[in-house]
């Protein structure tokens, strides 16, 4: 049996995928030892399912661009030796990357490994390491239509890569409006800061409040009986099934809470090459009827009126998950 080599790094946005496609791959019969994934230190925590070899190596990003990675060229080089000599003697059937600063370097090894590559983009705007990494690649599956800056060629549009063990059953009718604010799996200190003024607001003191932090923020302690914060939940149906809307992030993790026709208020990230995907996200989501961009608690204020008021209740997209074709292709490769 050939090996089904993922490489995925650093936020839960580029992890999950994997994790998920791991689960329906394995449904089509091909056992988790016959997979193996490579990642960060990171990413690594995700990982529970110790029946999946994982590699951990710290592999280099850049804030800088092209010209960051350039300056770090001797590193990356070195990351792409020490996983090819990890790989050589492995009967490898394909490569897959979800993307981030890990996707160049699985791009040069599925050309020295003379293997399959495929790459798994879940924004509408392609971020860089996927577009320079395009070049290499059999297929590029796209959670987003008319995908931009990546080869229009090689597109695949499958959908997003969802938990589809996560269901939206509905909450009790006689239960209080929940709002969850999210920033991610870091976390957004833009998003914290907003859920924040919300629940100390004695306009909306009836509301209940589902906050989740980020890893990499400290949980908040609020005098609210019906406010509660995570640092991070692992296992999202609680939260999706608890939440009636919810005010996030604009990356590619809002199309779970699209396929689960929660609806949304969007503030997309304003820095650095993210920006670009999370405005364009957060637009399409909004063009299509399943949610709504906000730049400002005011703005946040007037949404959720309108949600009172049954505007915003009635948005509903229906999104496609993309597990079930990419899953198909992957197994068709590894028999």
């Amino acid at each position: 049996m050939s090996k089904a080599v993922f490489f995925c790094v650093g936020t839960g946005g580029h992890v999950l995928p994997v994790i998920n496609i791991i689960k329906t791959i394995s449904k089509n019969g091909i056992d988790k030892s016959d997979m193996l994934v490579i990642t960060d230190k990171r990413g690594e925590q995700y990982f529970s399912d110790s029946s999946v070899e994982i590699v951990t190596y710290p592999f280099i990003s850049s804030s800088k661009g092209i010209f960051g990675y350039f300056l770090k060229m001797f590193k990356i080089l070195l990351s792409v030796f020490v996983i090819f000599r990890r790989l050589r003697n492995l009967n490898i059937s394909f490569i897959f990357t979800t993307g981030a600063y890990i996707a160049p370097v699985a791009a040069t090894l599925s050309i020295m490994l003379r293997t399959k590559f495929y790459i798994q983009e879940q924004n509408i705007f392609a971020g860089l390491g996927n577009k320079v990494s395009a070049f290499c690649a059999d297929s590029i599956f796209t959670s987003f239509p008319d995908t931009e800056n990546i080869s229009q060629k090689k597109i695949d549009f499958s959908g997003p890569v969802l938990n589809l063990d996560v269901e939206k059953s509905g909450k009790n009718m006689n239960s209080n409006l929940t709002i969850g604010f999210q920033g991610g799996s870091q976390g957004s200190k833009e998003i914290n800061d907003l859920a924040i003024k919300f629940a100390k607001d004695p306009t909306y003191a009836n509301i209940e409040i589902v906050h989740i932090v980020g890893n990499s923020h400290k949980v908040t302690f609020i005098d609210r009986a019906n406010y509660v914060s995570y640092g991070f939940i692992d296992n999202m149906d609680n939260y999706y099934n608890s939440i009636d809307i919810q005010v996030s992030r604009a990356g590619g993790g809002t199309l779970e809470a699209a396929f689960l026709n929660i609806p949304q208020l969007l503030v997309p990230y304003k820095h650095g090459t993210t920006s670009q995907h999370q405005v364009l996200n957060a637009q399409f989501l909004e063009s299509k009827g399943a949610a709504k961009i906000i730049t400002s608690y005011e703005e946040l204020k007037t949404m959720l009126n309108s949600y009172l008021d049954e505007d915003l209740s009635k948005l509903e997209f229906n999104i496609k998950a993309g597990n079930d074709h990419i899953a198909k292709v992957l197994t068709n490769e590894i028999n």
